[in-house]
């Protein structure tokens, strides 16, 4: 058992036994479905969250952009008794609010909050939206065009365009980059209502891969409402075909755009999926390494180069299982070599040295955070949620200050060790209106062309 799983455990036992503060149970509803009840008495909010499995990105055969149009066409489109696009004034009017939205891409989730006086009206809402949702064809045309401006303003970025490009050598032709990209040139002008029924009736079923309430809620009357908004819903999830495999080989791109204004540069690398641990300690290194104007790139940045912009640093995540470090930021043109060079060389350092100052320092705006997430009933659930998908005991949000707390300069040093890529091996993409601004890269003139770049 690792070190994170025994801090939860230990916490787990605490918070069940304490009368005062937040609690956590594993309940089963009525009807069998099973969930995580975490108790915040005297909260004014209850929030429920409930995460589907889905492997639509991956797969060949479905139409990327119906994920992203249907999250919000599912509650705009109307309902039964609902007409389309007054779901939300009436969420308001009851003081309840809901979403769905696509997570890392191996899941839907949506969420529903309220205030317990106005649990029935607003799971009634809800359950009908996600049982037979109308998609009312005028709604759907002006989703799809705001949602294609959208993408295609952003497109329109040079960062953006460089990004493309990295999700292009990372995995070329495979499903999962356009729809994480999607840039297909047909992707919103070929979509279908028929495309978004297809990819609903298949992703909301009775059995979800994880469920959270959180709030001042008894269990019984938690599980009615769960019952409630999963009544009519298909009985069992379709099974999942859809990988997608990466490439992370290093390689170093240069996208020459030769109306850039400005010059960027990226560096993006592997890192272990959160569901294998380590996540605190990535949370304080990140931060330390590129977080903000006292982080090690943004000082190397200004100091080495003598720069008047800076360089940061960030995790993300292409799906669940594949999650990568990324740095970025604009550069001189003149400089892009000197700013490669800086940048990978102070990279390197950190990873030897770790975080400088005090490390508490660094810990104590986490453990404030975390110590005061009960107070925010949607922060509580979703964090609960994702740690219930990636596998972690029941409680794991309640516990997340004293995890902080465990962190130490050699569990951080470990991580770097042992979870962090080396600094030879990580992909460099620059976008340029100099395409010898990067010695020995790879040119190209679209971001497509990536995928192509030994």
């Amino acid at each position: 058992m690792n070190r994170l799983a025994i801090v939860i455990l230990a916490l787990f036992t605490l918070s069940a036994c304490n009368d005062d503060g937040p609690t956590v149970s594993s309940q089963t509803t009525p009807d069998g479905t099973a969930y995580r009840l975490i108790t915040l008495p005297g909260h004014e909010y209850v929030s429920i969250q409930i995460a589907w499995a889905s492997d639509w990105a991956y797969r060949p055969d479905t139409h990327k952009a119906a994920a992203v149009v249907g999250t919000e066409l599912i509650l705009a489109g109307g309902a039964a008794d609902y007409p389309a696009g007054e779901v939300m004034e009436r969420f308001a009017d009851l003081d309840s609010e809901g979403s769905i939205y696509i997570s890392a891409n191996d899941h839907v989730i949506g969420e529903l909050t309220f205030a317990p006086e106005h649990i029935a009206e607003t799971v009634d809402i809800a359950n009908a939206h996600l049982r037979a949702p109308t998609l009312d064809p005028v709604w759907f045309d002006r989703i799809v065009t705001g949602t294609a401006q959208n993408l295609a303003e952003a497109q329109s970025q040079l960062a953006h365009a460089g990004f493309d490009a990295l999700r292009w050598a990372v995995f070329g032709t495979q499903p999962l980059r356009n729809a994480l990209s999607l840039d297909d040139p047909d992707t919103f002008a070929s979509l279908t209502r028929d495309d978004v029924v297809v990819w609903h009736q298949e992703t909301f079923t009775r059995t979800p891969d994880a469920i959270t309430v959180a709030g001042d809620i008894t269990a019984t009357a938690a599980g009615d409402a769960l019952d409630k908004l999963l009544a009519g819903l298909p009985g069992a999830q379709r099974q999942r075909l859809g990988e997608a495999t990466p490439d992370f080989r290093p390689r170093r791109i240069l996208l020459h755009v030769p109306t850039a204004q400005v010059t960027t540069l990226a560096f993006v690398g592997p890192l272990p999926p959160t569901a294998q641990g380590g996540e605190m300690e990535d949370v304080i290194l990140i931060q330390a390494l590129g977080g903000d104007d006292q982080s090690a790139l943004f000082n190397a940045v200004r100091t080495e180069l003598r720069a008047s912009y800076g360089f940061g640093a960030g995790t993300g995540n292409y799906s669940r299982a594949h999650r990568i470090l990324f740095m970025t930021g604009e550069v001189e043109t003149t400089r892009l070599a000197a700013a490669e060079s800086v940048v990978r060389n102070a990279y390197a350092a950190f990873l030897t040295d770790g975080p400088h100052g005090a490390l508490e320092d660094w810990k104590k705006p986490l453990q404030a955070h975390f110590a005061e997430m009960p107070e925010y009933v949607v922060d509580q659930a979703r964090s609960e949620l994702q740690a219930a998908l990636d596998g972690f005991a029941p409680g794991t949000s309640l516990g997340l200050a004293e995890v902080v707390q465990a962190v130490t300069r050699d569990s951080l040093l470990a991580r770097l060790r042992d979870a962090f890529p080396a600094p030879d091996s990580l992909i460099v993409v620059a976008t340029s209106a100099d395409a010898d601004a990067l010695p020995g890269a790879c040119v190209i003139t679209t971001p497509p062309a990536a995928a192509d770049c030994p």
